[in-house]
This record gives structure tokens, sequence and C-alpha cells, in this order.
């Protein structure tokens, strides 16, 4: 059932616009719409060839460029964490000890000692949720 409303959305979406490029391509320009002007410089409706590819190339540009990046950084995530799976599925299972002594591997204080980047990003959290927390309370608002 979903796969039927979504190939009929996808329809009616290409008939529109089939119907409303038809409707440009007859006249010229949007029914219902009254160019003030001829001059392709000065007005908001007509363009010029030249401005035409513009337009395209930017649009593209602008749309395609975030996509494909974003696409290909979800893409080195999703390879990133399938990774870290098979590498953790491989070794032996140890579990981790609440311990903040950092010469012993395995326990919280070695990890926090390994990775600062962690600490760094907890310490950020902890400011930003505290912040938010005070703000919700009313902490920072004049008396």
């Amino acid at each position: 059932m979903k796969r039927l409303i979504s190939v009929g959305l996808v329809l009616a979406i290409i008939i529109g616009l089939g119907v409303v490029l038809n409707a440009i391509g007859q006249g010229g320009q949007l029914p219902g719409v009254r160019p003030q002007t001829t001059n392709p410089n000065a007005s908001t409706l007509v363009m010029t060839p030249e401005q035409g590819v513009w337009l395209l190339i930017w649009t593209v540009f602008v749309t395609l460029g975030p996509l494909v990046t974003f696409a290909a950084f979800l893409t080195f995530l999703m390879w990133w964490g399938n990774r870290q799976v098979m590498r953790a599925r491989t070794e032996a299972k140890q579990p981790l000890e609440f311990s903040l002594n950092p010469a012993k591997p395995r326990t919280l204080g070695y990890v926090l000692v390994r990775s600062p980047r962690l600490v760094i990003g907890l310490v950020i959290f902890v400011l930003i949720g505290s912040a938010v927390f005070l703000a919700l309370l009313g902490a920072f608002t004049p008396r």
C-alpha cells in the first residue's frame, strides 16, 4: 500500500510538472502572469539563454553539491561504523571496568586517556546542556 501511494505521488508530481511545462511552452510564460516589460534584463519572468544556463548551473551546484557531499559523508560513517562492529565481533569479549585507573586496559580511565576528543566532547556537551538547563530555569533573565 505504501509503495502504491509513493508511486501515485511521484506520478502526480510528474503529470503536474508536465502540465506546467506545456503551458509555459505554448505561451512562453506562466498562465495568469502578465509581464511588465519585454526586456529580459529587466524582467523577473523572462530570461536570456545565457541567464537560463547560469540559473541551471547554479541550481544544480546548490542542490547537488551538498547532496553529494552529505551522501559521501554518510557512506563514510556507515563504512567506519561497520568496520568498528566487525572489529568488535572478532575480538575476545572483555567487559569494561568502571575504574579511573589509566594504567589498566579495558577501564574507563584508559579509554578517557586514549581518546581526549571524547573528554572534550563530553565537557562541551555538559557545558551546553547546563547552559540550556539554566536558561530554561530562567537563571539568565533579569529580575
